[in-house]
């Protein structure tokens, strides 16, 4: 279709000016930046209350208002919309959402910076905004705060969760004439917490799943029962490796801070390798399974095997264990971390001419363990940090400030903003290093 060009800068305009309203959503990034971290299109993940479309011409995505989606789709600018689409985009006109939380205003500390005394003041100053993020009753994963005043605009995302029916003290710091003039609201309507504890669940019960099922191989005679229950786990893994991936993506978008752009997150690149130390692989039973096909090999058998791996001292996370016989090799990956001193069950199918040659051994991996482990207790640590500066802060607003306790708040909510932004980025590393490796 061709269109004129007044057609062409209306549609333009409407595509533009919806991404205004992204301010009334929250919690992931553009489909711009997730395209940095490699996502697909189908991969693209939309904020709550947006719709993702697709452009005819070049196939680029972008997530609009559901009234917009209808109004490309309808002068060509974006692809058929499927009955899916339209249902979705039919809930989403009825759902609209209340907000998950509330922010309520403490105070508003001019900042001064070193060296300022006898200056000339401007008219705009920066400002500290102490405030109290309270939650009503849903989770709220990554609460993000729109907040204004006469002088500046910013979004800002909080690192710690806003749990239902709780309040803690944080900040922001913002620019403003008058300080009165500064406000904020809590954008998160909770939507993409909800999906994501959706998929927390649905994993936990394949994991389930999985570990019963195991459980029965372990224990059967049966050969016909022991293939029926292998094809089910081989079925029922593939689907938890999808769920586990679309969890890692949406906790991706979701921790990335607005005012980050992907590209300065130093995410991984390379994963090394080295052995690990402290783990063994026992063999814990072996029975034959279906004849293979395809094989001129009259000897060659086909097996289930069982084994366990077990950790050491130190937490073992993505071990992968590679069962060998005398004529292939199979890797498998282990679902869950292994905690010190436990073992995890694993299993696979291997072919083998003498049952004798089958044996699991451990394939280095301990560059990723070492590199999850320490993200994990980076972020560990500084949400430690993060909560007593929070309380601290707390506890000076509480009391009257005077000459000695500002400096004091307002060096707190310094680094209450950097470690946010730490602990953010450190998030998305852990989950983009996790999804690199599934």
């Amino acid at each position: 279709m061709k269109l004129s060009g007044l057609l062409v800068f209306s549609l333009a305009t409407i595509l533009f000016s919806s991404t205004f309203v992204s301010q009334s959503f929250a919690d992931v990034i553009s489909p711009r930046e997730q395209m940095k971290l490699d996502f697909t299109n189908e991969q693209i993940i939309c904020a709550e209350g947006l719709v993702k479309i697709t452009k005819d011409s070049t196939g680029k995505v972008s997530c609009v208002k559901p009234s917009t989606a209808e109004k490309l789709a309808e002068h060509g600018w974006a692809k058929q919309l499927s009955e899916q689409k339209m249902e979705e985009i039919k809930t989403k006109k009825l759902v609209k959402g209340e907000s998950a939380g509330s922010i309520t205003k403490i105070a508003a500390l001019k900042q001064v910076s070193a060296g300022a005394t006898g200056a000339k003041t401007t008219s705009v100053s920066g400002y500290s905004y102490i405030f109290d993020a309270c939650g009503t009753t849903k989770l709220v994963r990554a609460p993000e705060i729109y907040v204004t005043s006469d002088s500046e605009t910013k979004s800002v995302k909080l690192a710690s969760p806003l749990k239902p029916n709780t309040c803690y003290t944080s900040s922001v710091n913002i620019k403003a004439a008058d300080p009165n003039s500064i406000t904020a609201t809590l954008l998160n309507k909770g939507g993409i917490t909800e999906k994501i504890s959706t998929l927390e669940t649905q994993i936990a019960d394949l994991k389930s799943k999985i570990s019963a099922a195991k459980e029965k191989v372990s224990t059967s005679n049966d050969k016909t029962a022991d293939s029926e229950t292998m094809n089910s786990i081989v079925s029922m893994k593939k689907q938890l490796k999808g769920l586990q991936d679309e969890l890692r993506r949406y906790l991706m978008v979701l921790y990335v801070p607005p005012t980050t752009k992907v590209s300065k997150i130093d995410l991984a690149k390379t994963i090394t390798g080295q052995p690990l130390e402290g783990m063994s692989t026992n063999l814990i039973s072996l029975t034959e399974s279906v004849a293979p096909t395809g094989s001129s090999n009259p000897d060659l058998k086909r097996y289930n095997v069982v084994f366990e791996a077990c950790a050491g001292s130190q937490s073992i996370r993505l071990p992968i264990i590679t069962v060998t016989s005398d004529t292939e090799s199979v890797d498998v990956k282990l679902i869950n971390r292994i905690i010190p001193e436990s073992c995890q069950v694993g299993l696979t199918r291997i072919n083998a001419v003498d049952s004798d040659s089958i044996m699991p051994t451990i394939t280095g991996n301990s560059g990723v363990s070492l590199q999850i482990k320490s993200l994990e207790t980076q972020i560990s640590e500084m949400e430690v940090v993060l909560a007593d500066k929070r309380s601290n802060l707390g506890d000076l607003i509480s009391k009257k400030l005077d000459a000695t306790t500002e400096p004091v708040a307002l060096k707190l909510t310094q680094e209450i903003s950097d470690l946010r932004n730490d602990i953010l980025e450190n998030r998305v590393k852990l989950n983009a290093l996790l999804l690199k490796t599934s």
